[in-house]
């Protein structure tokens, strides 16, 4: 999978971690592939959530001990 763009959202907590994606991804191109880390544990499950209410494409999260790596595609 193609990476283009990188988010760090490392030390912040709901909803911050998703509001960020979500202004990253308006910059973003049909097709690009956003990897958002972040160490919140919630989200895990509001990454999807936010990405099936958003319309964009959920690909997966890889957890690398407490850091958790989402990866969301524009749709």
């Amino acid at each position: 999978m193609k990476i283009n763009k990188t988010l760090d959202c490392a030390g912040l907590f709901c909803p911050m971690p998703l509001v960020k994606t979500k202004l990253e991804m308006e910059d973003m191109r049909p097709g690009q592939v956003i990897e958002v880390t972040a160490d919140d544990p919630g989200f895990e499950k509001d990454l999807p959530a936010w990405c099936n209410m958003a319309g964009e494409e959920f690909l997966e999260i890889k957890k690398e001990g407490t850091i958790l790596k989402g990866y969301v595609r524009k749709k």
